[in-house]
């Protein structure tokens, strides 16, 4: 049983990073700006400064809800 676990923590970081690749994509062309501006403004946070915690709320938040 702990290796079906295993499996699935394993499918899931290569799906995190396939999907944090996409954003970082997406961010590097300005498509992101209106979801950056939105989790900048509900959590206090720096569009420079927090860049990096910015884009690993949006992967993940797509990671679990399939918004990309």
């Amino acid at each position: 049983m702990n290796g079906g676990l295993n499996m699935s923590n394993q499918h899931n970081e290569k799906e995190f990073e396939k999907i944090m690749q996409e954003v970082e994509e997406l961010d590097s062309k300005g498509l992101l700006e209106s979801e950056i501006q939105t989790v900048c403004k509900t959590y206090g946070l720096h569009a420079d400064d927090d860049r990096d915690d910015i884009l690993f709320f949006i992967a993940e938040s797509n990671l679990h809800y399939g918004a990309l």
